[in-house]
């Protein structure tokens, strides 16, 4: 794979260009040519420093590594930076996973200011909350990823809103993580091609170890 083509002489963009193409080139040779690879910023930090010209630039780099999203590429609130990024960019964007009220979504949705949204389901209100999303998302051929960095029950939830929608391909799935894989009678595990079964029993389909969870919560 031929080295990016660095665009400026900035040093902020030369340690973009010189570490990506390398992280990126050794994470495709790990997984291969079938694996879709998405990249995540960490725009959400409250500490976040990189602007829209460093996302652009960001961007562009990742597209030539067929990068398929670039998630939290800016401050979390960053509504405009959000749009002309989306605009210019050759990657799909994503973020919303800090937003937290259907309204708000709304307003990110409308402006056309990602290609992707991120909805966390424990803090927007829960399936019901997170279908009003989902369906003004497709309104606007936008993508719905719920934000999966939780519990394995707003995973179990995760799962099957991205059942119920047209405009879902993915999960966020955290592995490993005790309060993932280590809370159920019956933890979740990918299957021989990398995918997660819906659960299928009462409610979202899960059945919580208190034990283990008193056992975590007295770790804690």
């Amino acid at each position: 794979m031929s080295p990016y083509p660095p665009n400026s002489d900035s040093r902020l963009w030369n340690d973009v260009l010189r570490e990506g193409p390398r992280f990126l080139e050794a994470v495709r040779k790990a997984v291969g040519d079938d694996v879709d690879i998405m990249v995540d910023a960490g725009g959400s930090d409250q500490y976040w420093h990189g602007d829209l010209k460093w996302a652009m630039e960001a961007a562009r780099m990742l597209a030539h590594y067929n990068v398929v999203w670039f998630e939290e590429a800016l401050r979390a609130d960053d509504l405009e930076g959000y749009r002309q990024l989306r605009a210019a960019s050759p990657v799909h964007i994503s973020a919303g996973e800090v937003i937290t009220r259907r309204q708000n979504f709304y307003a990110w949705i409308e402006a056309r200011a990602l290609d992707i949204v991120q909805p966390d389901l424990c803090i927007v209100g829960g399936l019901s909350e997170g279908r009003r999303i989902a369906w003004a998302a497709d309104d606007h051929h936008i993508l719905v990823v719920p934000h999966g960095w939780n519990t394995a029950v707003g995973l179990a939830a995760d799962l099957h809103l991205t059942a119920a929608i047209p405009n879902a391909r993915y999960v966020e799935y955290w592995f490993p993580a005790p309060y993932v894989d280590g809370i159920l009678a019956k933890p979740f595990r990918l299957d021989s091609n990398g995918l997660l079964a819906i659960p299928t029993g009462p409610g979202l389909g899960i059945e919580v170890d208190e034990e283990k969870v008193r056992h975590y919560a007295r770790a804690g």
